[in-house]
């Protein structure tokens, strides 16, 4: 019985604080301040390989910031567009996909000269990557 009240009130903290720091997120982006976005990107150089890492968005755009020595190597393509935003996909073709990041997060298809690049993000942090990749093609 204790294990059980621990567990819960262990998710209980975990739920609060991952909700605090979402709502510390929306108003820093809210006063221009720039955040950082952790994510997953899909780069055409690194073909099939998901790179964590983080988006920091700003006023002046998004950049890309590697959260390891693979994902250094490659950086965010010019005049990137978005194109789609999908959940991952559970199907045959792209099952590597769906092991390979979180199951709940959203993917952001994005077009680019050099190809196709995906940003795959949790659910309450996409409209933070979506408004700086619609804010970039506009100016």
């Amino acid at each position: 019985m204790i294990e059980i009240l621990m567990a819960l009130a262990a998710g209980g903290l975990v739920t609060w604080l991952v909700r605090r720091k979402a709502r510390q997120c929306l108003e820093d982006a809210g006063r221009g301040d720039g955040i950082a976005v952790p994510c997953m990107l899909r780069h055409p150089a690194r073909e099939g390989r998901w790179l964590r890492g983080r988006m920091l968005v700003g006023p002046a755009g998004m950049t890309w910031d590697p959260g390891s020595r693979a994902g250094a190597a490659v950086s965010l393509p010019a005049e990137l567009r978005r194109t789609g935003l999908r959940a991952p996909s559970l199907r045959a073709p792209s099952l590597r996909e769906a092991m390979t990041i979180n199951g709940a997060s959203r993917i952001v298809e994005c077009a680019s000269p050099e190809g196709t690049v995906l940003i795959a993000v949790m659910p309450y942090e996409v409209e933070h990557v979506l408004r700086a990749l619609d804010g970039a093609g506009e100016e």
